[in-house]
């Protein structure tokens, strides 16, 4: 019978025990920096946001074919958007052998497409924004109560975005979630605050 479970010696981090464990393997799994997906919303140095403050969605992920007169080559795609709330979002997509190498290059393009809405708390949308990609239509127009009836995918970007008082009206004749992103992300960057407006 053991002495010790194996939960008990991660929790105090001991090693000196005695059960059927091998010590050596036990420290090097304590010591070993996670290599799953949660690695990504660990605080690294000098970063300016921290990752736990987002919400990511998973959109999208299929496999694609590239056909050549010698063999066929398959890709997975990945396709991901995060929001924190509060005005700032991102979307990224990836391509790799593999579905994981496909998250990690859309999780680094994703970094890289962060984007800033000007955003006012007590007044989140004050205009009329609009925004296509392909077939794809959307429009945001303001209320005071926020009406979130209707694509699920968009309400739910809406709601990490930030923008409260807003309803919407998408129309598109086929199921393109990349043409919804980039839609979506020409339509909330028109967004504008009441001091911005008044400037104009």
């Amino acid at each position: 019978m053991k002495e010790r479970s194996l939960d008990r010696t991660y929790a105090t981090g001991e090693t000196n025990f005695t059960n059927d464990f091998a010590q050596e393997i036990v420290a090097k799994d304590i010591n070993t920096v996670s290599l799953g997906p949660e690695r990504h919303f660990e605080p690294k140095k000098h970063e300016v946001f921290n990752p736990n403050d987002f919400t990511l969605i998973f959109l999208d992920s299929d496999s694609v074919t590239n056909v050549t007169s010698l063999n066929r080559v398959n890709h997975r795609r990945v396709l991901i958007f995060v929001g924190n709330g509060n005005g700032l979002i991102s979307y990224g997509k990836g391509k790799g052998e593999d579905y994981e190498s496909a998250f990690n290059n859309a999780f680094k393009k994703m970094r890289q497409n962060l984007v800033c809405l000007s955003l006012d708390i007590r007044h989140s949308s004050q205009r009329r924004m609009e925004g296509r990609h392909n077939d794809f239509r959307i429009w945001l127009l303001p209320q005071k109560n926020p009406n979130y009836w209707g694509n699920p995918t968009i309400w739910k970007m809406l709601l990490h975005s930030g923008l409260g008082g807003v309803r919407y009206i998408c129309k598109s004749r086929k199921r393109d979630p990349y043409s919804l992103v980039y839609a979506f992300f020409t339509a909330v960057t028109q967004n504008m605050t009441p001091d911005e407006i008044a400037t104009q």
